[in-house]
C-alpha cells in the first residue's frame, strides 16, 4: 500500500509542475496549449540523447534537455502564437493542436517508436520495516516538485515580475495602462512554462519510461487537473495535480492498470456536475 502511495505522489509531482505551466500560459494568454505536453516528451527524448547517445552525465543531460525545451517553446510561441494575439482565442488553441502534432512527429522522425530510459545509477531504495518503499529517484522526484513549489510561490507573491504577473492575467489591458512590460511577462511566462514541463519530461526519464505517444497521454490528465483543481486557480491546481497522481495510483488496486484512466474521466465528471468552477477555485484575484 505505502509503494502504492508513494507512486502515486511520484506522478502527482510531476504533473503537478506540468499543470502549473499549461495553467500559467491559459491565464495569461486566454488559450490552452494543446502542444504543451509534447515539450514533456521533447525534454524526455533529449535528456536521453544527451546522457546515452553523447555520453554526458545524467545531471548535465537533464539540464541541457530543459535549456533546448525552454527555448523550442519560446521560440514557437514568438514564430506562431505572438502573431495571433489579437484573434479569437480558437484560433491560437488550434494553431497549438497543429504544433502537437509536428512536434510528435519530429519526435518520431528522430527517435523511433521504442521506450528508452536514461542511464542513472539511482538504485538505492529506501526501506520501512525491512520492506522497499520508495527509491532514491522517486525521492529525488518529490523532493524537486516540492522545492519547485516553493519557488512559484514566493515569485508570484513576493517577486515583481510574479505580482505583475498576476496583474496581467486577470486584466492585462490595465497593468499596461499602470506600467507593466507586457510583452516581457509573457516571453517569461513561456520561458517558465516550458521550463516546467521540460523539467517533468526530464523527471520521467528519471524513474519511469518515455515514449514518443507520451505527449497524447499527458493531455488528458493534465486536463484533468486544471478541470478538477479550477481553471484560474495555480495553487487549486497544485493539488489537484497531487490527488489526480494519487487517484490514478491507487486506483491500481481495485482495477488494471490501463483502465486508470476511466477513474480520472469520472472524477472530472463528477467535479464538474457538483461544482463546474473546480474544487479549489476561489473569488477572481483582485489587483490592488
Amino acid at each position: 500500500m505505502l509503494i502504492v502511495v508513494v507512486a502515486g505522489l511520484v506522478s502527482g509531482a510531476v504533473l503537478l509542475l506540468a499543470t502549473v505551466g499549461f495553467e500559467l500560459l491559459r491565464r495569461v494568454e486566454g488559450f490552452l496549449n494543446i502542444a504543451h505536453p509534447q515539450l514533456i516528451v521533447l525534454s524526455g527524448f533529449s535528456a536521453y540523447g544527451f546522457n546515452v547517445l553523447v555520453g554526458l552525465h545524467w545531471i548535465v543531460s537533464c539540464i541541457l534537455a530543459i535549456i533546448v525545451t525552454t527555448l523550442v517553446g519560446v521560440v514557437t510561441a514568438r514564430a506562431i502564437f505572438w502573431p495571433m494575439r489579437q484573434r479569437p482565442h480558437y484560433i491560437p488553441m488550434i494553431a497549438s493542436v497543429g504544433l502537437a502534432f509536428f512536434l510528435h512527429a519530429m519526435i518520431e522522425l528522430f527517435t523511433g517508436f521504442g521506450v528508452k530510459t536514461l542511464d542513472v545509477p539511482l538504485q538505492k531504495t529506501i526501506s520501512v520495516g525491512g520492506v522497499a518503499v520508495a527509491g532514491a529517484d522517486q525521492i529525488a522526484v518529490i523532493g524537486t516538485a516540492a522545492l519547485v513549489v516553493v519557488a512559484l510561490h514566493f515569485w508570484l507573491s513576493k517577486s515583481y515580475s510574479g505580482r505583475a504577473l498576476r496583474a496581467m492575467a486577470n486584466n492585462q489591458a490595465l497593468a499596461q495602462i499602470r506600467g507593466v512590460n507586457t510583452s516581457y511577462l509573457q516571453y517569461l511566462t513561456w520561458a517558465v512554462a516550458s521550463a516546467l514541463a521540460a523539467l517533468a519530461g526530464t523527471l520521467i526519464a528519471l524513474t519511469a519510461r518515455i515514449y514518443p505517444e507520451l505527449g497524447w497521454d499527458q493531455v488528458l490528465v493534465i486536463s484533468a487537473a486544471a478541470i478538477i483543481g479550477g481553471l484560474g486557480s495555480i495553487y487549486g491546481v497544485m493539488l489537484a495535480a497531487i490527488l489526480v497522481g494519487l487517484t490514478s495510483s491507487l486506483a491500481t488496486l481495485a482495477i488494471p492498470s490501463e483502465y486508470t484512466q476511466m477513474v480520472v474521466f469520472a472524477a472530472i465528471a463528477l467535479v464538474v456536475f457538483v461544482r463546474p468552477e473546480g474544487l479549489f477555485s476561489g473569488p477572481k484575484e483582485r489587483v490592488a
